[in-house]
């Protein structure tokens, strides 16, 4: 059995690495963003008293917050930027989620998945993420059903990126060195 919901944000990015430096979205630009993600359980019944799975509002609560409070209005960039120390200094309040190289639609899509993941699993919630699906704009979308793992530095201890902590953090800049230069994820 699948659960299946969406979501909208606007947000802006921007990709500073090799190739990327040359293509259009090297510019600061934002987006109209539209998150689709599929939950799913192996089951054998529905509950027999309520004839669900779960409550739509039990599997989406922090995962809507999280999408609404802090991602919502952020600027995603790459943790290698030199706008992230503008950013710390200029906007210390500022919502900002850091990405492991440009904040392209491919890695939004699995460190979203990731995020989803350690939100399902601190709630004990018997479900997994099946698919995830990331519309930048009416025409271009990503899809992503892989192991997160793949993809994303290796973090042993499960917790030490944003994206693996069922908190609403978007990036892992210190927050008691905003002048300084340690601003390292």
């Amino acid at each position: 059995m699948e659960i299946i919901f969406r979501r909208k944000w606007e947000a802006a990015h921007r990709f500073v690495e090799d190739a990327n430096r040359a293509s259009k979205c090297a510019q600061p630009h934002g987006h109209t963003w539209n998150i689709e993600v599929t939950l799913s359980k192996e089951v054998a019944s529905l509950h027999p008293d309520t004839n669900i799975l779960v409550t739509f509002e039990t599997a989406k609560k922090k995962w809507h917050e999280w999408i609404d409070e802090h991602v919502d209005h952020s600027l995603m960039i790459n943790a290698k930027d030199p706008l992230v120390a503008f950013m710390r200094v200029d906007n210390p309040n500022g919502r900002l989620l850091v990405t492991p190289g440009d904040p392209t639609t491919e890695i939004l899509s699995i460190l979203f998945k990731a995020k989803l993941e350690a939100f399902l699993k601190s709630d004990g919630l018997d479900l997994y993420c099946k698919h995830i699906k990331i519309d930048e704009t009416m025409t271009n979308s990503v899809a992503f059903s892989g192991s997160v793992d793949n993809y994303l530095p290796s973090d042993p201890s499960g917790s030490a990126y944003w994206w693996n902590r069922p908190d609403f953090s978007t990036h892992d800049l210190r927050q008691d060195k905003v002048r300084g230069t340690d601003l390292s994820i």
